[in-house]
C-alpha cells in the first residue's frame, strides 16, 4: 500500500449543505450546493455532473444567452465565472466586487444582470449591475435601491426586473432604469414567478395567499386575482410554459395545480416544498423539498414518477443525544454511506454514480403538524454491512429531549439489489447505542454495545431470515463503548471504560483483560496476534501472546483503517487538509507517509477491489465528499472528442470520461522497516484461532467471568 496515488477528480460531492439556488437547462436540472453543482436529469433523476465551482456558495446559475454550451455562475465572493460545460473548464472570470445575491440572464437582447448587496451606514443597499453577456463587459450606471429588495426575475424579453420590497412589488425599466410600483399587498411577500412567454406574474405572501397579476410590466397599479389555499408561507411556484397552468407548494408537503382559479392537489409530497420548476417539455414538474430530496411528478398520471432521497447530507452533528453515523462499508465496488437523514445511499466508485438508495426509518416525514418548526429526524447512528453484502444492520435513534428515545435494531437481507427487513428488534437496549459489530462466529453474529452496561450478541435463526439475542455479557467496568469479531470468529473484543475484554466465543467466557490509559476508545482492531486501540490521540498496539504493550504514538488521528496485511492506515488532519500514515503492528515507525489524501477531515474509510483485481481505498471526508487512493494513476479528462453539441446530451457523454490526474502525493519510506508489500489476501483461519492465544493468559489474575444467557 506504500504505493498509492490519490486520483483527482474522484472527490465526488456527496452533499453538506444546503441549496443555495437551482436552475433547469432544457432536461437536465442544476442545483448549487455551497460551492458544488450537481446535475440531474428530470427524465430518471439520475445524476449526470459534480462540479466544484469555486470557495464561495454559489447564488446564480444560468446558461449563457451566447452559447448554450457555456454557464454562467456567480458567488456569494462577487465573483462571476464562466464554465464550458463539455468539459467543465474555467474560461472566464469577473471580479464584481461586492457580494452578489442574484443573477438574471436575458435571452433575447444578451445581457446579463447582477444584484449585489452592501450595508452602508447599517442600512443594505441593493445595486443592480447590467453586462454585456458576451464580453462580460460593465454596460451603463448601475441602478441603485436604498433598501432591501427580495424575490429578482427578469422579464422573457429582458427590459423589465420585478422585485419584491416587503409589501410591494416593483419593476425595472432596464433600458431607462425607471422603477415604478405595480402592485401593494396588505402583507409582506415571500415567492415570485413569471409566465415564461405571458405577461403574467404571481406573487405570495406569507399567510398563503397567491396575487396573479396581469400585464405586470406596464406602468400603474393594478388589482391582483387573489386564491387562497395554502394555510402557510408559500415555498415555490412555477408557471406550465405552454399555458397559464400554476403550481405551487409550501410548508404542507402538498403541490398544488391551479386552473382557472381552482386547484387541484398531489398530497404528501414528504417535506416542505422549497422549489417548483417547469421544464419545457412540458409533461413534468421537478420538486425539490426540505428534507434534501427531488421529486419529479408526471403531469399527465398526476403522481411522483422519480423521487431521489440523497441530493444532501446533514452535517455531522448531535441532535438532542443522538450521534449522527460516519460511518462506510463496502461490497466490492459498492460503497454504502449515510444519506440524508434516516438513508443510506449506495455509490459504485468504479463507475462514479448512485446506483440506489435504502430507506432505513421509513418515517421522516415534514407534516402541516411541524410546520414552522425544527423537524426531530430518527438518525442511523451504525450500521455494518457483511463481507458478502448479504446481510446490512442497522441501529437507528431519535431524541428530540421531549418524548421517550427511540431505538431500533434491524436487519437486513440482500434480494436481487434491494434490502428487505427481516427482523426489528424495538428497543435492543434501554439506553444508547454506542456501536455495532458484525461477522461469523458459528453463524453470522451482530454485536452491540451500550450505556446500559451490557453487551448483547445476536444470532442468525436457522431459517436465516429471523435474528434472536444469544447472549448478554456484562463487566464491573461498566458502559461498553465498542466491539468488533475477530475474522476467524474465535473472539468477540469489547472496549469498556478504561480496559479491553476478550471472549471467546465458543463458551463465551474471558479470555483475557488489557488495561488501556484512555477512558473511552474510538476503535479497535484485530491484526493477526496483535490488538490495535485508537482514541482520539493515542494510538496503541498490544501483543496478545504475551498481554504486553508493543509501542504507541500520539497524534490527532480521525480514522484508522486495518489492512489485511497486518499494516494499517491512520489519517491525521492538520489544519484543512489529512495525511494518511501507513503502520506496521510491529513498529511505531510509520512504513510510509502520503500527504495530503484530501482536504477535510477523514470520517471513515474502507478497502474496495476493483473489477481488474486492484485494491482502492475510498474515504468519506467532513464535507461528505469521496476520495480514494489507488495504484493506478486515472487517465487524463476529455480523452476522446465530444459526440454531441447540444446541452442536453453532452453530460450523458462526460459520464464515460475519466477523472484527470492528479500529482503523486509525497512519499516518505522508512529504512530502518521492511516496507509494507501489496495487500495479502491471507485467510486469518489459516492461522490458531486468536482465543487459543489469550486462553490462560494471566487466568489466575483474572476476575470470575459474568455470562447471563437469555
Amino acid at each position: 500500500m506504500e504505493d498509492l496515488a490519490r486520483e483527482g477528480l474522484t472527490g465526488h460531492y456527496l452533499g453538506g449543505g444546503e441549496i443555495t439556488c437551482c436552475t433547469l437547462v432544457k432536461d437536465d436540472l442544476f442545483i448549487a450546493v455551497k460551492s458544488h453543482l450537481m446535475v440531474y436529469s428530470t427524465r430518471n433523476a439520475a445524476l449526470l455532473h459534480v462540479q466544484k465551482l469555486g470557495s464561495s456558495e454559489v447564488t446564480g446559475l444560468s446558461p449563457s444567452p451566447t452559447n448554450s454550451q457555456q454557464l454562467l455562475v456567480t458567488s456569494r465572493d462577487g465573483i462571476l465565472s464562466v464554465w464550458d460545460m463539455t468539459d467543465w473548464t474555467l474560461m472566464r472570470k469577473l471580479t464584481v466586487g461586492s457580494s452578489v445575491s442574484d443573477l438574471l440572464v436575458s435571452r433575447s437582447n444578451q445581457h446579463l444582470f447582477l444584484v449585489t448587496r452592501n450595508s452602508e451606514s447599517g442600512n443594505v443597499v441593493t445595486t443592480i449591475q447590467k453586462h454585456c453577456a458576451a464580453t462580460l463587459e460593465h454596460k451603463s450606471d448601475s441602478l441603485i435601491i436604498k433598501k432591501p429588495c427580495d424575490n429578482f426575475r427578469i422579464s422573457s424579453c429582458g427590459n423589465f426586473i420585478l422585485f419584491t420590497r416587503d409589501t410591494r412589488v416593483r419593476v425595472v425599466n432596464t433600458c431607462t432604469c425607471a422603477t415604478f410600483t405595480r402592485f401593494t399587498h396588505d402583507t409582506d411577500l415571500c415567492s415570485v414567478a413569471l409566465h415564461p412567454t405571458r405577461n403574467l406574474a404571481a406573487v405570495a405572501d406569507v399567510n398563503g395567499r397567491i396575487c396573479l397579476l396581469n400585464d405586470w410590466n406596464v406602468k400603474g397599479c393594478v388589482e391582483a386575482t387573489v386564491q387562497h389555499w395554502h394555510a402557510n408561507q408559500v415555498g415555490g411556484m412555477g408557471f406550465a410554459p405552454r399555458s397559464e397552468v400554476l403550481f405551487s407548494g409550501g410548508a404542507e408537503s402538498v403541490l398544488v395545480k391551479w386552473l382557472d382559479g381552482q386547484p387541484q392537489f398531489l398530497p404528501r409530497i414528504g417535506g416542505g416544498i422549497q422549489h417548483v420548476l417547469c421544464p419545457e417539455s412540458g409533461d413534468i414538474v421537478v420538486l425539490v423539498t426540505e428534507d434534501t430530496a427531488l421529486h419529479i411528478v408526471s403531469l399527465n398520471t398526476w403522481s411522483v414518477k422519480f423521487k431521489l432521497c440523497n441530493i444532501l447530507k446533514r452535517s455531522r452533528k448531535t441532535q438532542g443525544k443522538t450521534r449522527v453515523t460516519t460511518d462506510i462499508a463496502c461490497s466490492k465496488s459498492d460503497v454504502l454511506f449515510s444519506s440524508t437523514p434516516g438513508y443510506l445511499q449506495v455509490y459504485d466508485v468504479e463507475k462514479r454514480e448512485h446506483k440506489r438508495v435504502v430507506d432505513i426509518t421509513n418515517q421522516n416525514q415534514s407534516t402541516g403538524h411541524v410546520r414552522n418548526k425544527t423537524l426531530s429526524y430518527i438518525d442511523i447512528t451504525h450500521f455494518k454491512l457483511s463481507d458478502d453484502g448479504e446481510w446490512l444492520v442497522t441501529v437507528e435513534r431519535r431524541d428530540d429531549g421531549f418524548v421517550t428515545p427511540e431505538n431500533r435494531l434491524k436487519f437486513w437481507r440482500k434480494q436481487d439489489t434491494e434490502y428487505t427487513m427481516k427482523t426489528c428488534v424495538d428497543p435492543p437496549h434501554s439506553k444508547i447505542t454506542t456501536s455495532l459489530s458484525l461477522g461469523i462466529t458459528t453463524e453470522p453474529t451482530a454485536v452491540t454495545t451500550s450505556t446500559d452496561c451490557s453487551v448483547k450478541v445476536w444470532g442468525c435463526g436457522d431459517d436465516e431470515d429471523s435474528w434472536t439475542q444469544r447472549q448478554v455479557l456484562k463487566h464491573r467496568h461498566g458502559p461498553a463503548y465498542t466491539s468488533l469479531i475477530s475474522g476467524d470468529g474465535s473472539v468477540v473484543v469489547v472496549a469498556y471504560k478504561g480496559l479491553v475484554v476478550l471472549y471467546g466465543t465458543a463458551s463465551w467466557d474471558v479470555k483475557a483483560e488489557v488495561p488501556q490509559s484512555v477512558g473511552r476508545l474510538d476503535q479497535i482492531f484485530l491484526s493477526g496476534y496483535y490488538l490495535l486501540t485508537s482514541s482520539r490521540d493515542l494510538i496503541s498496539v498490544w501483543n496478545l501472546t504475551s498481554l504486553s504493550l508493543c509501542w504507541e504514538v500520539s497524534a490527532n488521528i480521525s480514522y484508522i483503517l486495518a489492512l489485511p496485511d497486518k499494516t494499517f492506515l491512520a489519517f491525521v488532519s492538520r489544519k484543512s487538509v489529512t495525511d494518511a500514515f501507513l503502520f506496521g503492528v510491529k513498529s511505531a515507525a510509520p512504513l510510509a507517509v502520503h500527504k495530503f489524501v484530501c482536504p477535510g477531515v477523514v470520517e471513515g474509510a474502507c478497502l474496495v477491489e476493483r473489477e481488474d483485481g486492484r485494491e482502492m481505498i475510498v474515504m468519506l471526508n467532513s464535507e461528505h465528499e469521496l476520495y480514494t487512493l489507488s495504484h493506478i494513476v486515472p487517465p487524463p479528462l476529455a480523452t476522446s472528442d465530444r459526440e454531441h453539441q447540444d446541452t442536453a446530451t453532452i453530460f450523458t457523454q462526460l459520464l464515460k470520461i475519466s477523472a484527470p490526474p492528479a500529482a503523486l502525493p509525497e512519499l516518505k519510506h522508512n529504512s530502518t522497516a521492511t516496507l509494507a508489500s501489496s495487500v495479502l489476501n491471507v485467510s486469518s483461519n489459516a492461522l490458531p484461532p486468536v482465543s487459543a492465544i489469550c486462553a490462560n493468559v494471566l487466568s489466575d489474575f483474572l476476575p470470575p467471568k459474568v455470562v447471563h444467557g437469555n
